[in-house]
């Protein structure tokens, strides 16, 4: 495992040096280690890289700009003996390759949870995935009965060509039930209005999805099953870290080291230098101190 150094080392023509400089001390700036690999950012693309190439005798070094933590978006952090995620990262995957990658990594840890996904509309909470009992008690009979209309005229009428978010939602599920749920929770979570974020997003967003579907889904829970599909929206269960997302980073950190790669955290990058042809060395500053 590499160590941060100050002093200089000869470098190998097939490795790239990572030069790191401290911000009060810019002009003090020292080839700290060369690998074949330079990685910036600890996130889980990152580290899950370091953790192959490592794995199969590759030289690597990962540099991180948190002064505490990996995992980026996906981290969980601590607070007065408590976990906290940073948004909801549920694990669930269709690929064999990536479910094995991540119980090879986190061992027992990673334990199976049941799901429990509900959205508040009217002061009431519904169940997601959709349980039509619950759903029609809830909404009532002529809400109900305006969502069912709502979706056979967009199957008898559908939006051609679909450009939007907004059409490709309508004609899976009517436009009652988009202006109901799903118009107000993306423009809340993305920001964005639904009439300028792509049909194409929405597709893999919503991936095999429609009222249909999910209506036979929740009628009968085998249904996807017999025809061979997994819809990622409709499970009932998943992986999870035992002490939260942040959990599977961490552990990927400390095999990363493990097997002779490097994990330096306040290390943000801010130049990547190169020849024209290829990369020659990563430049990285650490934050000042406080």
């Amino acid at each position: 495992m590499d160590k941060d150094s100050p002093t200089s080392e000869t470098l190998r023509t097939v490795s790239l040096p990572h030069r790191w400089a401290r911000v009060d001390d810019p002009g003090a700036i020292a080839v700290v280690a060369s690998h074949e690999t330079v990685i910036g950012g600890g996130g889980p693309a990152g580290l899950t890289a370091a953790y192959e190439l490592t794995k199969h005798g590759r030289s690597c070094v990962v540099l991180e700009a948190d002064p505490r933590l990996v995992g980026g978006i996906s981290r969980t952090d601590e607070y007065k003996g408590y976990r906290f995620d940073i948004g909801g990262h549920r694990f669930f995957s269709k690929s064999s390759e990536i479910n094995a990658l991540w119980q090879e990594i986190l061992g027992d840890e990673f334990i199976t949870r049941a799901r429990l996904s509900r959205i508040y509309y009217r002061r009431k909470f519904f169940h997601y995935p959709l349980k039509p009992a619950d759903a029609l008690l809830k909404l009532g009979p002529i809400r109900s009965a305006r969502i069912l209309l709502s979706y056979i005229a967009a199957r008898i009428s559908p939006i051609h060509p679909e450009r939007t978010f907004e059409d490709w939602v309508v004609n899976r599920f009517g436009r009652e039930l988009f202006q109901t749920f799903f118009k107000s929770y993306t423009e809340k979570v993305w920001g964005i209005p639904t009439d300028q974020i792509s049909a194409d997003w929405a597709a893999q967003r919503i991936k095999g999805l429609s009222l249909t579907q999910a209506v036979l889904s929740a009628l009968n829970p085998k249904f996807l099953a017999k025809k061979g599909e997994v819809i990622k929206t409709l499970v009932d269960e998943f992986q999870y870290p035992r002490l939260g997302p942040g959990q599977m980073w961490e552990k990927a950190r400390d095999r990363v080291r493990e097997q002779g790669g490097g994990v330096h955290l306040d290390r943000r990058v801010v130049e990547i230098e190169h020849d024209g042809s290829s990369v020659t060395s990563f430049t990285s500053h650490s934050a000042p101190p406080r």
